[in-house]
């Protein structure tokens, strides 16, 4: 199973259109939609009672109106803040929202898991819980074939990779030192990595290429220049939060 086009660049939005508009939003993915992205990547938490909904903080301060740990709050709660701005009113979405919208277009999905394992029985069954209702949902809209499950907790891809043996894309991020509970070598789970640090490291990239897994790169790779000079190394992915400025530069050097 392979998501990218060889020869090309292929663009997933960064939390939906969110140079644009409030990050993790409906607003956010249909803009990005919109805008040509072909995949959208998007964050992914366990609320109290349960429910899968789409924020990227451990905490709803920064992207809302309310405060607190997202697991300490129910989806009746979360629900009832702003997602958006002062004249803005926006919900947290949740993952089935999403699904149902990505599953109309045909637009792949990133989907990173935020639930990580800490060391105790309860986040690992937290974790667990989380990946096994995501699983779920992406069951029910057929959707399988079509995303990749992404987080900076190995524990979490092992897991997949254990409980839904080839059933998955899994998505880290190289050097394997940014993961954090790492038991396995990722060289035999992983379909991508996103490139850390130095973007224009040829040898994380010819690594990569040796052991089959496909190399994409962060939001923070914006201009023109470094978006060609990754591309003619090998990425063949990038994630961008401004996904209409980063399809015409690529379109301008050659990548699309």
């Amino acid at each position: 199973m392979k998501l990218t086009v060889d020869g090309k660049m292929m663009v997933a939005a960064h939390r939906g259109d969110s140079y644009n508009c409030y990050e993790n939003t409906m607003e956010a993915f249909r803009a990005a939609i919109s805008a040509g992205a072909e995949m959208i990547e998007t964050d992914v938490h366990l609320t109290k009672d349960g429910q899968l909904v789409l924020i990227h903080d451990n905490t709803v301060e920064r992207t809302t109106d309310g405060r607190g740990p997202v697991k300490d709050m129910t989806f009746e709660q979360l629900r009832k803040l702003n997602a958006g701005g002062s004249e803005t009113y926006l919900q947290i979405p949740t993952l089935e929202e999403l699904l149902q919208l990505l599953k109309e277009t045909g637009v792949l999905l990133n989907l990173e898991l935020k639930e990580y394992y800490e060391g105790d029985e309860a986040s690992l069954e937290r974790s667990h819980r989380c990946i096994d209702k995501c699983v779920e949902l992406i069951e029910k809209y057929d959707m399988a074939d079509k995303m990749v499950f992404n987080s900076f907790d190995a524990h979490a891809l092992e897991y997949i990779h254990e409980t839904y043996p080839g059933k998955y894309l899994l998505h880290g991020f190289y050097p394997y030192s940014k993961m954090r509970n790492v038991k396995r070598n990722p060289d035999e789970y992983l379909y991508c990595a996103c490139i850390w640090g130095e973007p224009r490291n040829r040898d994380y990239y010819e690594y990569l290429a040796s052991r089959g897994i496909e190399a994409w790169i962060g939001a923070s790779i914006t201009s023109a220049g470094l978006l060609g000079d990754c591309f003619k190394l090998g990425a063949r992915l990038v994630t961008t939060n401004n996904p209409k400025d980063c399809r015409e530069k690529l379109e301008k050097i050659g990548a699309r």
